[in-house]
Protein backbone atom coordinates (compact mmCIF):
# COMPACT_ATOMS: atom_id res chain seq x y z
CA UNK A 1 0.00 0.00 0.00
CA UNK A 2 1.23 3.30 -0.78
CA UNK A 3 2.35 5.54 2.14
CA UNK A 4 -0.60 8.39 3.41
CA UNK A 5 -0.02 12.05 2.34
CA UNK A 6 -0.73 14.60 3.50
CA UNK A 7 -0.86 18.79 2.84
CA UNK A 8 1.81 21.00 4.64
CA UNK A 9 0.62 23.03 6.66
CA UNK A 10 2.27 25.88 4.76
CA UNK A 11 -0.03 24.67 1.85
CA UNK A 12 -2.85 24.87 4.86
CA UNK A 13 -2.03 28.01 5.71
CA UNK A 14 -2.63 29.65 1.94
CA UNK A 15 -5.83 28.49 2.11
CA UNK A 16 -7.13 29.71 5.60
CA UNK A 17 -6.13 32.81 3.78
CA UNK A 18 -7.90 32.68 0.23
CA UNK A 19 -10.74 31.36 2.64
CA UNK A 20 -10.84 34.66 5.15
CA UNK A 21 -9.82 37.09 1.58
CA UNK A 22 -13.12 34.98 -0.22
CA UNK A 23 -15.97 35.50 2.78
CA UNK A 24 -14.23 37.75 5.65
CA UNK A 25 -14.32 35.15 8.11
CA UNK A 26 -12.52 35.62 11.19
CA UNK A 27 -11.92 32.39 11.91
CA UNK A 28 -11.20 29.22 9.83
CA UNK A 29 -10.13 25.84 9.71
CA UNK A 30 -8.72 22.99 7.45
CA UNK A 31 -8.63 19.34 8.76
CA UNK A 32 -7.47 17.02 5.78
CA UNK A 33 -7.66 13.13 6.63
CA UNK A 34 -6.29 10.26 4.73
CA UNK A 35 -6.84 6.43 5.22
CA UNK A 36 -6.31 2.99 3.50
CA UNK A 37 -7.54 -0.74 5.18
CA UNK A 38 -7.44 -3.73 4.16
CA UNK A 39 -10.56 -5.78 4.46
CA UNK A 40 -10.52 -9.22 4.72
CA UNK A 41 -14.80 -10.87 4.71
CA UNK A 42 -15.43 -14.33 4.87
CA UNK A 43 -19.15 -15.54 4.76
CA UNK A 44 -19.06 -19.47 4.62
CA UNK A 45 -22.37 -19.99 3.90
CA UNK A 46 -22.54 -17.35 1.02
CA UNK A 47 -25.17 -19.19 -1.79
CA UNK A 48 -22.70 -20.98 -4.05
CA UNK A 49 -20.62 -21.82 -1.16
CA UNK A 50 -19.43 -25.44 -1.94
CA UNK A 51 -18.41 -27.22 1.50
CA UNK A 52 -19.13 -24.51 4.24
CA UNK A 53 -17.52 -26.28 7.05
CA UNK A 54 -13.91 -26.73 5.32
CA UNK A 55 -11.95 -23.83 5.76
CA UNK A 56 -10.63 -23.93 2.13
CA UNK A 57 -13.40 -23.77 0.69
CA UNK A 58 -14.87 -21.11 1.85
CA UNK A 59 -16.17 -17.94 -0.02
CA UNK A 60 -13.81 -14.80 0.86
CA UNK A 61 -12.96 -11.45 -0.34
CA UNK A 62 -9.94 -9.10 0.07
CA UNK A 63 -9.98 -5.63 -0.65
CA UNK A 64 -7.84 -2.18 -0.12
CA UNK A 65 -10.11 0.59 1.02
CA UNK A 66 -8.58 4.32 0.21
CA UNK A 67 -10.07 7.87 1.81
CA UNK A 68 -8.84 11.04 1.85
CA UNK A 69 -11.07 14.04 2.65
CA UNK A 70 -11.17 17.17 4.17
CA UNK A 71 -13.49 19.62 5.78
CA UNK A 72 -13.81 23.64 5.73
CA UNK A 73 -15.40 25.43 9.33
CA UNK A 74 -15.26 29.41 8.76
CA UNK A 75 -17.04 32.06 9.91
CA UNK A 76 -17.44 34.28 13.52
CA UNK A 77 -19.87 36.06 15.80
CA UNK A 78 -22.09 36.89 12.29
CA UNK A 79 -22.53 33.60 10.42
CA UNK A 80 -20.49 30.17 9.80
CA UNK A 81 -20.03 27.97 7.39
CA UNK A 82 -18.90 23.79 7.35
CA UNK A 83 -18.18 21.97 4.03
CA UNK A 84 -16.74 18.79 3.83
CA UNK A 85 -15.80 16.99 0.74
CA UNK A 86 -13.62 13.95 -0.79
CA UNK A 87 -10.62 13.92 -2.75
CA UNK A 88 -7.77 16.12 -2.37
CA UNK A 89 -7.43 19.63 -0.79
CA UNK A 90 -8.13 22.47 -3.39
CA UNK A 91 -5.56 24.63 -5.05
CA UNK A 92 -5.32 28.03 -3.87
CA UNK A 93 -7.55 29.13 -6.79
CA UNK A 94 -9.99 27.02 -6.25
CA UNK A 95 -12.12 28.96 -3.21
CA UNK A 96 -13.91 31.51 -5.93
CA UNK A 97 -17.18 29.61 -5.52
CA UNK A 98 -17.11 31.16 -1.87
CA UNK A 99 -17.95 34.57 -0.89
CA UNK A 100 -19.17 36.83 1.49
CA UNK A 101 -22.78 35.42 1.03
CA UNK A 102 -21.49 32.24 1.80
CA UNK A 103 -21.80 32.33 5.80
CA UNK A 104 -25.22 31.12 6.57
CA UNK A 105 -26.61 31.44 10.23
CA UNK A 106 -24.77 30.93 13.20
CA UNK A 107 -21.46 31.61 14.56
CA UNK A 108 -17.61 30.23 14.91
CA UNK A 109 -15.29 30.08 17.99
CA UNK A 110 -12.15 28.18 17.26
CA UNK A 111 -9.05 27.58 19.96
CA UNK A 112 -6.25 29.21 19.90
CA UNK A 113 -2.44 28.10 20.48
CA UNK A 114 -2.33 26.89 24.40
CA UNK A 115 0.79 29.34 26.25
CA UNK A 116 4.43 27.21 26.31
CA UNK A 117 2.84 24.66 23.58
CA UNK A 118 5.11 24.86 20.31
CA UNK A 119 3.53 23.89 17.00
CA UNK A 120 3.69 19.65 16.75
CA UNK A 121 6.20 17.83 14.80
CA UNK A 122 4.95 15.70 11.90
CA UNK A 123 4.02 12.40 12.55
CA UNK A 124 4.99 10.14 9.83
CA UNK A 125 1.40 8.10 9.22
CA UNK A 126 3.07 5.83 6.85
CA UNK A 127 2.82 2.82 8.83
CA UNK A 128 0.22 1.02 6.44
CA UNK A 129 -0.70 -2.29 6.28
CA UNK A 130 1.96 -4.35 4.12
CA UNK A 131 1.67 -7.19 2.05
CA UNK A 132 1.96 -9.80 4.40
CA UNK A 133 -1.09 -8.15 6.42
CA UNK A 134 -3.24 -10.39 3.92
CA UNK A 135 -2.08 -13.35 4.64
CA UNK A 136 -1.91 -12.86 8.35
CA UNK A 137 -5.58 -12.04 8.46
CA UNK A 138 -7.00 -15.19 7.22
CA UNK A 139 -3.90 -17.44 8.88
CA UNK A 140 -5.54 -15.92 12.00
CA UNK A 141 -9.22 -16.67 11.09
CA UNK A 142 -8.37 -20.00 10.36
CA UNK A 143 -6.36 -20.42 13.65
CA UNK A 144 -9.84 -18.84 15.58
CA UNK A 145 -11.90 -21.29 13.83
CA UNK A 146 -10.17 -24.55 14.10
CA UNK A 147 -9.36 -23.54 18.04
CA UNK A 148 -13.10 -22.71 18.67
CA UNK A 149 -13.96 -26.25 16.68
CA UNK A 150 -11.54 -28.11 18.81
CA UNK A 151 -13.23 -26.19 21.94
CA UNK A 152 -16.69 -26.57 21.24
CA UNK A 153 -17.49 -29.64 18.49
CA UNK A 154 -20.18 -28.56 16.08
CA UNK A 155 -19.56 -24.74 16.27
CA UNK A 156 -19.42 -22.97 13.23
CA UNK A 157 -18.85 -19.89 11.75
CA UNK A 158 -21.60 -17.44 10.59
CA UNK A 159 -19.17 -14.73 9.42
CA UNK A 160 -15.88 -12.73 9.58
CA UNK A 161 -14.55 -9.85 9.04
CA UNK A 162 -10.87 -8.26 9.44
CA UNK A 163 -10.06 -4.73 9.03
CA UNK A 164 -6.51 -3.62 9.21
CA UNK A 165 -6.32 0.06 8.68
CA UNK A 166 -3.98 3.20 9.31
CA UNK A 167 -5.23 6.45 8.91
CA UNK A 168 -3.50 10.09 9.69
CA UNK A 169 -4.69 14.01 9.77
CA UNK A 170 -3.37 17.37 9.37
CA UNK A 171 -5.25 20.30 11.05
CA UNK A 172 -4.89 24.19 10.87
CA UNK A 173 -6.45 27.53 11.83
CA UNK A 174 -6.72 30.97 11.21
CA UNK A 175 -5.50 31.73 15.31
CA UNK A 176 -2.27 29.54 14.68
CA UNK A 177 -3.02 26.01 15.90
CA UNK A 178 -1.75 23.24 14.25
CA UNK A 179 -1.92 19.18 14.85
CA UNK A 180 -0.82 16.04 12.85
CA UNK A 181 -1.90 12.79 14.26
CA UNK A 182 -1.27 9.54 12.97
CA UNK A 183 -3.29 6.18 14.08
CA UNK A 184 -3.22 2.59 12.80
CA UNK A 185 -5.99 0.13 14.14
CA UNK A 186 -6.83 -3.28 13.79
CA UNK A 187 -10.18 -5.01 14.39
CA UNK A 188 -11.96 -8.32 13.96
CA UNK A 189 -15.38 -8.96 13.79
CA UNK A 190 -16.41 -12.74 14.47
CA UNK A 191 -20.20 -14.54 14.56
CA UNK A 192 -20.08 -18.12 15.11
CA UNK A 193 -23.33 -20.60 15.87
CA UNK A 194 -23.98 -23.68 17.51
CA UNK A 195 -26.19 -26.62 17.94
CA UNK A 196 -26.28 -28.57 20.74
CA UNK A 197 -28.89 -30.91 22.65
CA UNK A 198 -31.73 -29.64 20.35
CA UNK A 199 -30.63 -26.35 21.58
CA UNK A 200 -29.37 -23.44 18.62
CA UNK A 201 -27.37 -20.90 19.80
CA UNK A 202 -25.28 -18.30 18.57
CA UNK A 203 -22.68 -15.14 19.78
CA UNK A 204 -20.58 -12.28 18.07
CA UNK A 205 -17.73 -10.84 18.75
CA UNK A 206 -15.79 -7.42 18.31
CA UNK A 207 -12.08 -6.62 19.40
CA UNK A 208 -9.90 -4.62 18.15
CA UNK A 209 -5.72 -4.19 18.54
CA UNK A 210 -3.06 -1.74 17.61
CA UNK A 211 -1.65 -4.15 15.37
CA UNK A 212 -2.57 -7.33 13.93
CA UNK A 213 0.13 -9.40 15.64
CA UNK A 214 -1.47 -8.38 19.04
CA UNK A 215 -4.69 -10.25 17.97
CA UNK A 216 -4.19 -13.70 19.73
CA UNK A 217 -6.39 -16.60 17.83
CA UNK A 218 -6.21 -18.83 20.89
CA UNK A 219 -8.36 -15.88 23.28
CA UNK A 220 -10.34 -15.06 20.72
CA UNK A 221 -11.38 -18.76 20.63
CA UNK A 222 -11.73 -19.15 24.21
CA UNK A 223 -14.04 -16.34 24.15
CA UNK A 224 -16.55 -17.27 21.60
CA UNK A 225 -16.66 -21.00 22.53
CA UNK A 226 -17.62 -19.74 26.32
CA UNK A 227 -20.49 -16.93 24.88
CA UNK A 228 -21.72 -20.17 21.99
CA UNK A 229 -21.39 -22.87 25.69
CA UNK A 230 -23.87 -19.74 26.98
CA UNK A 231 -26.01 -19.47 24.26
CA UNK A 232 -27.04 -23.47 23.86
CA UNK A 233 -27.52 -23.03 26.86
CA UNK A 234 -31.00 -23.94 29.58
CA UNK A 235 -31.23 -20.93 31.47
CA UNK A 236 -31.61 -21.72 35.70
CA UNK A 237 -35.25 -20.71 37.30
CA UNK A 238 -33.27 -18.22 40.02
CA UNK A 239 -30.26 -16.10 39.73
CA UNK A 240 -28.84 -15.11 42.73
CA UNK A 241 -28.23 -11.77 42.57
CA UNK A 242 -26.49 -10.78 46.78
CA UNK A 243 -22.85 -10.98 44.81
CA UNK A 244 -22.14 -10.00 40.86
CA UNK A 245 -18.83 -10.20 39.70
CA UNK A 246 -18.49 -8.67 35.94
CA UNK A 247 -16.19 -9.68 33.70
CA UNK A 248 -14.18 -6.34 31.54
CA UNK A 249 -16.43 -7.37 28.90
CA UNK A 250 -19.44 -6.45 30.37
CA UNK A 251 -18.01 -4.01 32.87
CA UNK A 252 -16.60 -1.47 29.70
CA UNK A 253 -20.49 -1.70 28.56
CA UNK A 254 -21.21 -0.62 31.63
CA UNK A 255 -19.06 2.43 32.06
CA UNK A 256 -19.53 3.27 28.19
CA UNK A 257 -23.49 3.49 29.76
CA UNK A 258 -22.16 6.42 32.07
CA UNK A 259 -20.37 8.32 30.07
CA UNK A 260 -22.48 11.79 29.59
CA UNK A 261 -21.84 11.78 33.60
CA UNK A 262 -18.09 12.74 32.91
CA UNK A 263 -18.96 14.79 29.76
CA UNK A 264 -18.88 18.63 30.24
CA UNK A 265 -20.79 20.87 32.57
CA UNK A 266 -24.08 19.21 32.79
CA UNK A 267 -22.31 15.82 33.36
CA UNK A 268 -20.55 16.81 36.32
CA UNK A 269 -23.76 18.54 37.61
CA UNK A 270 -25.60 15.32 37.36
CA UNK A 271 -22.37 13.32 38.69
CA UNK A 272 -22.20 15.96 41.96
CA UNK A 273 -25.93 14.87 43.00
CA UNK A 274 -25.13 11.14 42.49
CA UNK A 275 -22.36 11.68 45.20
CA UNK A 276 -24.30 14.32 47.64
CA UNK A 277 -24.34 13.25 51.09
CA UNK A 278 -21.59 10.35 50.61
CA UNK A 279 -18.75 8.76 48.97
CA UNK A 280 -19.85 7.98 45.58
CA UNK A 281 -17.46 4.72 45.24
CA UNK A 282 -15.01 2.80 47.13
CA UNK A 283 -11.39 4.22 47.64
CA UNK A 284 -10.11 1.78 45.14
CA UNK A 285 -12.67 3.12 42.01
CA UNK A 286 -9.95 5.51 39.85
CA UNK A 287 -11.90 6.85 36.52
CA UNK A 288 -9.64 8.39 33.59
CA UNK A 289 -9.57 9.79 30.00
CA UNK A 290 -6.43 9.83 28.39
CA UNK A 291 -6.12 10.86 24.82
CA UNK A 292 -2.42 10.26 24.95
CA UNK A 293 -2.82 6.83 26.57
CA UNK A 294 0.38 5.09 26.00
CA UNK A 295 -0.97 1.58 24.91
CA UNK A 296 -3.96 2.99 23.76
CA UNK A 297 -5.07 2.40 19.86
CA UNK A 298 -6.32 5.80 19.10
CA UNK A 299 -3.53 8.03 21.25
CA UNK A 300 -3.22 11.11 19.50
CA UNK A 301 -0.57 14.17 21.18
CA UNK A 302 -4.07 16.30 20.02
CA UNK A 303 -7.28 16.45 19.47
CA UNK A 304 -9.60 17.00 16.57
CA UNK A 305 -9.56 20.92 16.82
CA UNK A 306 -5.83 20.58 17.67
CA UNK A 307 -6.08 21.18 21.70
CA UNK A 308 -3.44 18.93 23.81
CA UNK A 309 -4.80 15.54 24.88
CA UNK A 310 -4.17 14.59 28.42
CA UNK A 311 -4.62 12.12 31.29
CA UNK A 312 -8.30 13.68 32.90
CA UNK A 313 -8.64 12.01 36.45
CA UNK A 314 -12.86 11.93 36.54
CA UNK A 315 -13.10 9.66 39.53
CA UNK A 316 -10.56 9.51 41.82
CA UNK A 317 -10.06 7.69 45.71
CA UNK A 318 -14.17 6.87 44.77
CA UNK A 319 -15.32 10.86 44.66
CA UNK A 320 -15.76 13.06 41.45
CA UNK A 321 -12.45 15.00 40.48
CA UNK A 322 -12.34 17.00 37.48
CA UNK A 323 -14.99 16.63 34.36
CA UNK A 324 -14.36 16.02 30.82
CA UNK A 325 -13.88 20.33 29.52
CA UNK A 326 -13.80 21.56 26.26
CA UNK A 327 -10.86 24.31 25.36
CA UNK A 328 -14.24 26.52 25.58
CA UNK A 329 -14.71 26.15 29.70
CA UNK A 330 -11.41 25.80 30.48
CA UNK A 331 -11.57 27.53 34.22
CA UNK A 332 -14.93 26.89 34.79
CA UNK A 333 -15.68 26.31 38.52
CA UNK A 334 -11.25 26.13 38.93
CA UNK A 335 -10.91 22.86 36.42
CA UNK A 336 -8.44 22.32 33.25
CA UNK A 337 -9.76 21.61 29.73
CA UNK A 338 -8.56 19.20 27.60
CA UNK A 339 -7.88 17.86 24.11
CA UNK A 340 -11.30 16.29 23.89
CA UNK A 341 -12.80 16.92 20.88
CA UNK A 342 -13.32 14.26 18.07
CA UNK A 343 -14.77 13.64 14.85
CA UNK A 344 -16.73 10.42 13.85
CA UNK A 345 -15.31 11.22 10.43
CA UNK A 346 -13.74 13.58 7.98
CA UNK A 347 -17.33 14.75 7.29
CA UNK A 348 -18.45 15.50 10.79
CA UNK A 349 -17.55 18.27 13.07
CA UNK A 350 -15.90 17.79 16.02
CA UNK A 351 -17.99 17.24 19.57
CA UNK A 352 -16.89 16.53 22.71
CA UNK A 353 -15.93 12.60 23.04
CA UNK A 354 -13.88 10.21 25.03
CA UNK A 355 -11.03 9.08 23.62
CA UNK A 356 -9.53 6.27 26.15
CA UNK A 357 -12.13 6.05 29.09
CA UNK A 358 -11.31 3.51 31.67
CA UNK A 359 -11.50 2.23 35.33
CA UNK A 360 -7.77 1.95 36.59
CA UNK A 361 -6.67 -1.58 37.58
CA UNK A 362 -7.43 -2.40 41.50
CA UNK A 363 -5.21 -4.14 44.19
CA UNK A 364 -7.51 -7.49 43.81
CA UNK A 365 -6.56 -10.19 41.84
CA UNK A 366 -9.70 -11.39 39.53
CA UNK A 367 -8.96 -14.69 39.68
CA UNK A 368 -9.93 -14.69 43.37
CA UNK A 369 -12.98 -12.15 43.07
CA UNK A 370 -14.77 -14.54 40.99
CA UNK A 371 -13.61 -18.02 43.35
CA UNK A 372 -14.72 -15.63 46.34
CA UNK A 373 -18.37 -15.40 45.50
CA UNK A 374 -20.28 -17.37 47.78
CA UNK A 375 -23.78 -17.98 45.81
CA UNK A 376 -23.69 -15.24 43.68
CA UNK A 377 -23.49 -14.72 39.32
CA UNK A 378 -20.04 -14.35 37.11
CA UNK A 379 -21.38 -12.34 33.92
CA UNK A 380 -19.34 -12.42 31.37
CA UNK A 381 -20.79 -10.36 28.32
CA UNK A 382 -23.80 -8.13 27.10
CA UNK A 383 -26.08 -10.71 25.64
CA UNK A 384 -26.72 -10.59 21.64
CA UNK A 385 -28.79 -8.14 20.87
CA UNK A 386 -30.22 -7.38 24.28
CA UNK A 387 -31.13 -4.11 25.72
CA UNK A 388 -28.64 -1.84 27.00
CA UNK A 389 -30.19 1.72 28.48
CA UNK A 390 -29.40 4.54 31.14
CA UNK A 391 -32.16 7.28 32.18
CA UNK A 392 -31.35 10.48 33.67
CA UNK A 393 -33.96 12.79 34.94
CA UNK A 394 -34.23 15.54 34.02
CA UNK A 395 -34.43 17.99 36.97
CA UNK A 396 -33.56 17.31 40.59
CA UNK A 397 -37.35 15.75 41.46
CA UNK A 398 -37.05 13.32 38.42
CA UNK A 399 -36.17 10.45 40.31
CA UNK A 400 -33.19 8.31 40.27
CA UNK A 401 -30.50 7.72 37.52
CA UNK A 402 -31.08 4.54 36.63
CA UNK A 403 -29.81 1.76 34.59
CA UNK A 404 -30.68 -1.82 32.63
CA UNK A 405 -28.56 -4.39 30.81
CA UNK A 406 -29.31 -7.80 29.48
CA UNK A 407 -26.07 -10.15 29.88
CA UNK A 408 -25.17 -13.28 29.75
CA UNK A 409 -22.76 -15.65 32.21
CA UNK A 410 -22.80 -18.52 35.06
CA UNK A 411 -24.68 -19.10 38.21
CA UNK A 412 -21.34 -20.01 40.40
CA UNK A 413 -20.28 -20.74 44.26
CA UNK A 414 -16.78 -20.52 45.00
CA UNK A 415 -15.04 -22.14 41.91
CA UNK A 416 -17.77 -24.21 40.91
CA UNK A 417 -20.09 -23.50 37.77
CA UNK A 418 -23.84 -24.24 39.41
CA UNK A 419 -25.59 -23.31 36.12
CA UNK A 420 -25.99 -21.19 33.03
CA UNK A 421 -27.29 -17.58 32.02
CA UNK A 422 -28.09 -17.44 28.83
CA UNK A 423 -29.47 -14.27 29.00
CA UNK A 424 -30.64 -11.91 31.84
CA UNK A 425 -31.22 -8.11 32.80
CA UNK A 426 -28.81 -6.47 35.31
CA UNK A 427 -30.38 -3.22 36.64
CA UNK A 428 -30.61 -0.21 39.75
CA UNK A 429 -30.22 2.82 39.75
CA UNK A 430 -26.81 4.25 39.42
CA UNK A 431 -26.36 5.54 42.46
CA UNK A 432 -26.38 2.07 43.77
CA UNK A 433 -24.12 0.87 40.89
CA UNK A 434 -20.69 3.15 42.18
CA UNK A 435 -21.80 2.43 45.53
CA UNK A 436 -22.33 -1.23 45.46
CA UNK A 437 -18.58 -1.82 44.08
CA UNK A 438 -16.82 -4.52 46.49
CA UNK A 439 -13.67 -5.00 44.59
CA UNK A 440 -11.69 -3.71 41.93
CA UNK A 441 -9.70 -6.09 39.92
CA UNK A 442 -5.89 -6.35 38.31
CA UNK A 443 -6.67 -7.26 34.96
CA UNK A 444 -7.89 -3.90 32.97
CA UNK A 445 -8.62 -4.72 29.20
CA UNK A 446 -9.75 -2.23 26.38
CA UNK A 447 -12.98 -2.89 23.78
CA UNK A 448 -14.29 -1.15 21.33
CA UNK A 449 -17.49 -0.85 22.80
CA UNK A 450 -17.59 2.41 21.25
CA UNK A 451 -14.10 3.53 20.88
CA UNK A 452 -11.69 2.55 23.32
CA UNK A 453 -12.95 2.01 26.93
CA UNK A 454 -11.40 -0.04 29.70
CA UNK A 455 -12.49 -1.88 32.93
CA UNK A 456 -11.30 -4.83 35.26
CA UNK A 457 -12.84 -7.28 36.61
CA UNK A 458 -15.61 -5.79 39.20
CA UNK A 459 -17.56 -6.88 42.03
CA UNK A 460 -20.68 -5.53 42.38
CA UNK A 461 -23.90 -5.95 45.14
CA UNK A 462 -27.39 -4.31 45.76
CA UNK A 463 -28.32 -4.64 41.83
CA UNK A 464 -31.47 -6.86 40.21
CA UNK A 465 -30.80 -9.63 38.54
CA UNK A 466 -33.38 -11.23 36.86
CA UNK A 467 -34.20 -13.96 33.82
CA UNK A 468 -35.08 -12.38 30.38
CA UNK A 469 -36.90 -15.07 28.53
Amino acid sequence: MKPLRLPTIQALGTALNAVADRTGASNAEFYVKTGCSLRIEIDPWRPGAASPSAPEDWRSHAGVIEERGWALRAGGTQGALFIAESGPLPAPGGWRRLNRHSLRAGSLRLPTPCPGKASLPHVAGNDVPNDESEALGRDLIRDVVERTRAELPGSRLIRARLEDGASASVLANSAGVTGRTAVRLVTIQLEFGVERNATRGSCSLYRAAGNLTDLDAAALAAEVADRLTLASATSMSFLPSGEIAVAPSLATSLLALLGPLFRGRDGWEKLQRLSAGDSLGPPDLQILDDGALEEGWIRTPVDDEGVPTRAVALIRGGEPAEPLLAWENDGWSGFSASGCRRRSGWRSPPEISHSHIYIDRGPDPADSIRSGIRHGCYLLDRAPGGRSHVTFPHSHNGGEASFEIDATGFVVEHDRILGAIPRARLRGSIRQLFRGIRAVGDDLRFLPVPGAVGSPTLLLTGLQLEPVV
